[in-house]
């Protein structure tokens, strides 16, 4: 385990005008499992292959347990990835494949064993340590991915998009194992997704980054509800904040702090004549998507009388609540 460290670091690919992370300080507390998060191409996965020692920094220092690593190799810097393909060997079994970076580095067989054997434990894939990977789901190959990781005990895990390849219900599940498990073994971890829900679920911290520049860090409770600028603020949240102009200011609304006005709305209220475009149905709640003056917002609505695409509604919000971005840069002009 070990902190990491990102000094002033700018990547710029040979023959690129613009660098693809620019001047980037960052970090990362030993133990903590950090989220990179923004849209692609972003630089959130050139930052971890940096990390890793596979590209190369134009300039700045990148530390790992109070030590450069900036021109190190990736095998001396004692970390270990885990990919969105997983990459596993198909002609291996299960304990196999998890123990073959300890074959190579001439581990005793016994000690290799019992590596595996307390990583699969863990894991929950005891049962299938004899198995190949076809005989897996999708989910059991992504652990076995993450125990191939896990029997190095690095100082550093390094994820990028594991999850990506795993229907929408797996996903759910395995990212709350993937965090539950990091939380028990205590390892520094960086973690990569474009998904924000994602980066919202698992993260101690999220890093948010845009076009190369990290946006905030912060945990996600304070991410959502006091993002530093227009960006974070429409990045962060599903669905994303509602950002309209009004009164020279952009003003910032969270569907569940919009309202669709009625009898026993406050006369503080603001209030927007708008029309229904469509209506998401989620069970326990809808959100209502409506059109007021040329702009798309939405109000999150758990009444059974709910509107239907083609009606005039009254949304309100209180203005006293509401963000404000400048209009100009997009950065927060207050608290509240």
């Amino acid at each position: 385990m070990a902190p990491v460290t990102f000094d002033n670091v700018s990547i710029r690919y040979p023959g690129a005008e613009r660098a693809t992370v620019h001047e980037l300080d960052l970090e990362i507390a030993d133990g903590e499992f950090l989220v990179l998060v923004g849209p692609s191409g972003c630089g959130k996965s050139t930052t971890l292959r940096a990390l890793a020692g596979l590209e190369e920094v134009e300039s700045g220092v990148i530390s790992i347990g109070g030590v450069d690593v900036t021109g190190q190799e990736p095998a001396e810097r004692d970390i270990a990835m885990v990919f969105q393909n997983y990459a596993l060997y198909p002609h291996m079994t299960v304990a196999q494949n998890m123990g073959f970076a300890l074959k190579l580095s001439k581990l005793p067989k016994s000690e290799i064993d019992a590596k595996v054997r307390q990583a699969a434990e863990l894991l929950g894939l005891e049962e299938f340590l004899d198995r190949k990977p076809k005989d897996l789901s999708g989910g059991q190959r992504q652990r076995v991915a993450m125990g191939r990781a896990l029997v190095r005990n690095p100082k550093v895990f390094l994820m990028d998009e594991p999850l990506s390849n795993l229907d929408a219900k797996l996903r759910v599940q395995t990212r709350a194992e993937v965090a539950a498990l990091q939380r028990r073994l205590g390892t520094t971890t960086v973690y990569v997704t474009h998904d924000q829900v994602e980066a919202m679920t698992m993260g101690d911290r999220v890093a948010v980054l845009r076009d190369g520049i990290l946006q905030q860090v912060a945990p996600p409770r304070e991410l959502y509800a006091h993002p530093v600028n227009e960006f974070v603020a429409g990045f962060i949240g599903s669905p994303s904040m509602n950002l309209f102009p009004a009164d020279g200011v952009t003003v910032g609304v969270r569907p569940e702090s919009m309202l669709i006005a009625g009898a026993d709305t406050p006369s503080t209220y603001r209030r927007l004549a708008a029309v229904v475009d469509i209506v998401e149905e989620l069970g326990s709640e809808s959100y209502v998507y409506a059109t007021w003056e040329g702009h798309r917002l939405v109000a999150r609505w758990d009444s059974s009388a709910v509107p239907a695409p083609g009606d005039s509604v009254e949304l309100a919000y209180d203005p006293e609540g509401a963000h404000r971005f400048s209009p100009e840069n997009g950065e927060r002009l207050s608290s509240r």
